[in-house]
Parts: structure tokens; C-alpha cells; sequence
């Protein structure tokens, strides 16, 4: 297979577009659900089916310079475990130009995950350290939402969302806007990456980071930095014990998981880097997708619910054949 597309640059969405009532207008107008087209055979496709049958032009290669590769080792085990974060250039570019040059200097690497809270986020780093030492990551300003920027044309939602006025898919992202205050934000789902803080605005940063490990808590969107969303081994981060003090934070009679190393896949050799690739959300079948999860076609259910939330279409991530 030849894919040589990657992001965050990506395929124009016009033939998406089209389906969903065409260009930035209507992207940012009244959302509508794209037509059903029943003469296609993905019309009676499962997701599970929709994702096995996406040609390979459906899939884009995720670049290894925005790729985060953490390497930890659980407690009571002796082999560390690897996760793998996309980061979000577009709605971040300072936190994620700082935390490039902390994994370029290693700064993650011996520190430890220091909070594990059921249904809310595990989270790692230490942003005392980086004070410490001099580094710029514990405290920058923060992003917790960037201007809409031109050419800004997702794929909306239908179904409306309680947090934003719209929200739909763009580059790859869950991605929810303001098209009055012309601000665009990442929503606060499952896996998302961010930055730690205390009560002020800019008393955080990528030294300290967390992804969300349950149900998605909306109500932390433009309260917080995002800047990546887990890719590839959730799992290890689901499965940690809980900390036994407040909010999950590890205690001194636990034992902390060890981070053996953070670098972008870029610096790691060849033969180490994960090759990954993500549905294009500019995609037809992408839409098809999102239909097949809007109003489920699988023999268990037995009643759609012809809605959609935003949290509820994670973006199919695969091994690059």
C-alpha cells in the first residue's frame, strides 16, 4: 500500500462536503445530516464492517514528529508498557512545541504517573521539576481554545451538543466551535491528552499531563489545555490501580508506575517507531460511519437512538499494513 498523507495536513473534504450540505457555510450553519445514500453497500454496514472495508486511500499516515511514545512500567510488573498520543498542533502550538523540546531532553524519562482516578484521568510528569530545573513547561500561557482558522471546514454533527454551539470532525479531530466568537476547541473525550494546572489560567503545562480515562467530562472544555488524544494503548491506562489519596493521586505506601521513556517517534530508530494510520474524517465511508453509529445496524439493538454525541465517534486508528 502507497499512502503518503499525513497530518496535520490532509486530502481537501470537498466530496464530504457535498454530502453534508457543502462548504464552510454549512459546516457552520445549521448542521444537517448528510443523505442516505441506499443504494451503497456501506448503507448496511456495521462500524465494525464500515472500518474492515474502508479502502486503503481511506487511511492517512500519522506523522512520527506528532506522535508521543510514552513507555512506563506498571506496578508489580517487571516489562514496561507503551502508549501512543497523537498531538493537536492546530489547537496547541506552544504546549506542543514545548513538550517536543521536554521529550527532546528526556525530562519525562524516571518520573512516574502520579494519579490514577476511576472514570476521570491518570496523569504524569512533574511540573515542580521542570520549575526546578530551569525548563519552560511547568507554567505557559494557556490555549484553551485558537481562532477558526481559513479553510476551516469539518464535518458536522446533526444531533446538536449541550457544551458547544457545534461540533463535528476536522483533520482528524473531535472539534467543537463557536462560529459567532469565530473559536474553535477540542472536546474533553476519552483518551484526550492535556496539561495540568492549578486555578489560574497559565500555572500549567505539558510538564504535568494527564489523558481522560472514562466518561468524557465536558464540563472541564475551555478550562483546560488539550493537546493530543491517546492512539494507541488506552488500555494501560485504564487498567492502573487507583491512588489512594484525594482525586487519585498515588500515596507514599504505593508504589508509582515508572516511566521508562517519552520521546516523539521521530527520535526514536526506525525499527522502534509505530506506524499508525487514522481514518480520514474527509472521507466518504467516513460519514457512512458516523451514520452507522448515529442508528446502530448490528442484530443486538433493538432500538436506534438516531443521535450522535461527539465523545461517541472515536476515530478508527489501525497497524499501517
Amino acid at each position: 500500500m502507497s499512502v503518503n498523507r499525513r497530518f496535520p495536513v490532509l486530502a481537501s473534504l470537498a466530496a464530504v462536503l457535498a454530502l453534508a450540505g457543502g462548504g464552510v457555510a454549512a459546516a457552520q450553519g445549521t448542521p444537517v445530516a448528510p443523505p442516505a445514500d441506499a443504494t451503497s453497500p456501506w448503507s448496511r454496514m456495521t462500524s465494525a464492517e464500515l472500518i474492515a472495508a474502508a479502502p486503503d486511500d481511506a487511511w492517512l499516515d500519522l506523522d512520527p514528529a506528532r506522535l508521543m511514545v510514552l513507555r512506563f512500567i506498571p506496578a508489580g510488573q517487571t516489562e514496561p508498557v507503551q502508549v501512543v498520543s497523537l498531538l493537536a498542533p492546530q489547537f496547541a502550538p506552544d504546549h506542543v512545541a514545548t513538550l517536543s523540546a521536554l521529550l527532546d531532553g528526556r525530562f519525562f524519562d524516571g518520573l512516574a504517573i502520579v494519579r490514577s482516578q476511576e472514570n476521570y484521568v491518570a496523569q504524569w510528569g512533574d511540573g515542580a521539576a521542570a520549575t526546578a530545573s530551569g525548563l519552560r513547561g511547568a507554567a505557559i500561557p494557556a490555549e484553551f481554545d485558537a481562532v477558526i482558522p481559513a479553510g476551516f471546514d469539518p464535518v458536522p454533527l446533526p444531533d446538536g451538543d449541550v457544551y458547544a454551539p457545534r461540533v463535528g470532525f476536522w483533520q482528524g479531530w473531535p472539534v467543537a466551535w463557536d462560529p459567532a466568537a469565530g473559536r474553535m476547541w477540542l472536546p474533553h473525550c476519552n483518551g484526550m491528552v492535556g496539561a495540568g494546572r492549578g486555578n489560574d489560567a497559565g500555572s500549567g503545562g505539558p510538564a504535568s499531563l494527564y489523558a481522560v480515562n472514562g466518561h468524557s467530562p465536558r464540563a472541564l472544555d475551555r478550562n483546560v489545555t488539550l493537546l493530543g488524544r491517546v492512539v494507541q494503548g488506552m488500555e494501560h491506562l485504564t487498567t492502573l490501580p487507583r491512588g489512594t489519596e484525594a482525586l487519585g493521586f498515588y500515596g507514599p505506601a504505593q508504589a508509582r508506575p515508572q516511566i521508562v521513556s517519552a520521546r516523539l517517534a521521530s527520535q526514536l530508530p526506525p525499527e522502534e517507531q509505530p506506524r499508525l494510520q487514522a481514518l480520514d474524517t474527509g472521507h466518504p465511508i467516513y460519514v457512512e460511519l458516523l451514520e452507522s453509529r448515529r442508528n446502530r445496524r448490528d442484530g443486538w439493538t433493538l432500538f436506534r437512538a438516531n443521535r450522535l454525541e461527539i465523545c461517541n465517534a472515536p476515530l478508527p486508528v489501525r497497524v499501517a499494513p
